[in-house]
């Protein structure tokens, strides 16, 4: 049998999922935590003049309490704030709850109190993070993840400028660890109710461009969610159809993500494929149950399946997350996925450890590593991560190609050292910087790998286009021409039809295919007098000169007009830039030089009054 999950809201509250109700105490010691909890707290309000513990302590207790039922864990959260706020100590803690029990919850509770007097003039915040992530232990996550979460409920309550740091705070540290715990709910919860407080314009114009995506139109989703059932039914599985609707931070992050690997413009989320992803979830508990259905699910979707966009997370984990993820162009709609899971895969899928922890299963495996930013921003990573994970979880795949050294704690590191919980990461850019290579992938994660792939293939096309200039400069010279860009501007058409004929789908491209031997010389040659690039057509003269520091001075460029004027020449485009050491660069398009005048007007800019660095005549 396949249950179809039918959609009648997008985007349903989370009330259910996010609000654990009124506080009830499973067992006399959480009872007791109670009592003695508002006994520490009476009289401290909130912001929003509530009772704090009673709303507060309260709400992270009966969350954690939902979530995995631990007792220790549900007493620590309900006294997390005691020590901070109320001065209360740790031993009076293991007094209060003798044995075994009072140890754990002294301990996730020394975990996520914050340091109030940092060292060496850190802030309070860094120090603190530093603290937690020396813990490494779910229970101090958990609970500070629920604390964290509950206070994004009263942001509105903050100050203008405190709502957006701490939005922000949301986001970049406790978002990325509900994100490396797997708990994929809790992630998109906490981004999307911090979003509109750190980023209120982008947050504005991303959620009107989702909104209204054909994608989320139920006369899409509803009959689509019948076909995969059908297919699934045939396949003699038992399961249902579902649908993830992502969230609006991480699509946004997604489309950046994407426009950056140029796969993409930032104007639409057509390509960004997991706007909606169809889950069919199999009710056995069976790997090749997956595999089984793959097939029919391809052939169902036929000629508009995205063969270069298959993800087989069974075989391959991403860290804890397991699918069979395949994409479909779908003609007036964009991309669309659909994935493959089991009924266990996808409840650790959602809820990464606390459903590893429900279910019993080894949580080992959820010990992420936390490390900071010398400004305090923090990033969670993978057990066993290199000093060059921890660089492309700063800031992806910008930092890759700029490195000049990395420090940790304040030293010089090697890229492939490993990083531990509560290091101080800092890239210095400045410099000679070190060339992203393949054997950085010898001691990269599979996140940073993936990064990586997509930088050393940026670097090989800089250096296949560069290579490229180079190879026709001379032929170009033969037209007059010392740069394409100035045909691209003054002759489009032309131009066009250059890149036609050449199957070049930019300038760019033509560069980088001729520098990599795709386009042969003499094909190029032949593609631009094809073109009518040719000097007889044109009849361009281009001349570049650079002058040193001295010679940049105001007039200059009067005076290289009057040279070309008096020769004749009429000024078709003007290229010019000053240079970081003072000195200038100009390039200009000419026509109507006869060779007789060319020659004169290269003599008349050598014997000018201009302290002339370099100067090329086509």
């Amino acid at each position: 049998m396949v249950t179809i999950k039918h959609i009648r809201e997008i985007r349903p509250r989370l009330d259910d999922e996010f609000n654990p109700g009124v506080f009830v105490p499973r067992t006399p010691a959480i009872a007791e935590a109670y009592r003695w909890g508002k006994e520490l707290h009476a009289g401290q309000l909130r912001l929003s003049g509530e009772p704090y513990f009673e709303t507060h302590c309260a709400w992270v207790a009966a969350f954690v309490d939902k979530l995995v039922a631990n007792e220790a864990w549900t007493i620590a959260a309900l006294l997390h704030d005691s020590v901070e706020d109320q001065g209360e100590s740790l031993e009076r803690i293991k007094q209060h709850f003798p044995g075994r029990l009072g140890e754990e919850i002294a301990f996730i509770v020394d975990g996520v109190t914050k340091i109030s007097a940092p060292r060496d003039g850190r802030s309070r915040e860094m120090e603190t993070l530093r603290k937690i992530a020396q813990y490494r232990d779910p229970g101090v996550f958990l609970v500070k993840l629920a604390d964290k979460s509950h206070n994004l409920l009263t942001l509105h309550h903050m100050p203008a400028h405190k709502r957006q740091q701490k939005a922000t705070e949301a986001i970049r540290a406790y978002g990325k660890l509900a994100g490396i715990l797997n708990c994929y709910r809790w992630r998109r919860w906490i981004e999307d109710l911090a979003f509109p407080f750190a980023e209120p314009e982008t947050y504005t114009s991303v959620k009107a461009m989702i909104d209204t995506d054909p994608r989320l139109d139920l006369n899409f989703i509803n009959p689509m969610m019948e076909q995969l059932g059908a297919i699934m039914e045939k396949s003699g599985l038992h399961g249902s159809i579902e649908i993830i609707v992502n969230g609006y931070w991480q699509s946004w992050q997604k489309l950046r993500r994407m426009a950056r690997a140029r796969k993409t413009s930032m104007n639409s989320f057509r390509d960004v494929n997991d706007i909606i992803s169809f889950r069919m979830v199999i009710e056995e508990e069976d790997e090749a149950a997956c595999y089984q259905l793959l097939p029919r699910v391809n052939r169902f979707l036929g000629p508009y399946l995205d063969q270069n966009r298959f993800d087989d997370y069974i075989a391959c984990p991403q860290n804890g997350y397991r699918a069979l993820q395949i994409t479909a162009w779908l003609p007036d709609l964009g991309a669309v996925e659909v994935a493959i899971a089991t009924r266990d895969m996808e409840g650790e899928n959602h809820w990464g450890v606390v459903y590893a922890i429900q279910k019993g299963k080894d949580i080992s495996h959820y010990r992420p590593v936390e490390i900071l930013t010398p400004t305090g921003g923090a990033r969670f990573l993978p057990e066993g991560s290199t000093v060059l994970d921890a660089v492309a979880s700063i800031q992806q795949e910008f930092l890759l190609d700029k490195i000049s050294a990395v420090k940790v704690n304040g030293a010089l590191v090697r890229l492939s050292d490993r990083v531990n919980s509560g290091d101080v990461v800092e890239v210095i850019t400045d410099g000679t910087r070190q060339p992203p290579n393949e054997e950085w992938l010898a001691y990269a994660n599979n996140s940073t790998a993936r990064l990586l792939r997509s930088v050393l293939v940026t670097e090989a096309l800089k250096k296949s286009a560069e290579k490229g200039r180079q190879l026709i400069k001379p032929i170009l010279i033969n037209q007059g021409i010392l740069s394409l860009e100035d045909v691209q501007v003054l002759d489009p058409v032309r131009f066009d039809i250059l890149l036609e004929n050449l199957a070049a789908s930019s300038l760019e491209d033509l560069y980088a295919s001729v520098g990599s031997g795709a386009i042969r010389e003499l094909d190029f040659a032949d593609a631009l007098i094809n073109a009518g690039i040719t000097q007889q057509n044109l009849n361009w003269t281009t001349i570049s000169i650079t002058g040193s520091k001295n010679a940049n001075r105001p007039g200059v460029l009067a005076r290289i007009a009057h040279l070309v004027s008096q020769a004749g020449g009429n000024i078709l485009r003007s290229i010019n830039d000053t240079q970081p050491d003072g000195s200038f660069y100009i390039r200009l398009v000419i026509k109507n030089l006869t060779s007789t005048k060319r020659e004169a007007l290269r003599l008349a800019f050598l014997n000018a009054d201009i302290e002339i660095v370099s100067l090329e005549v086509a």
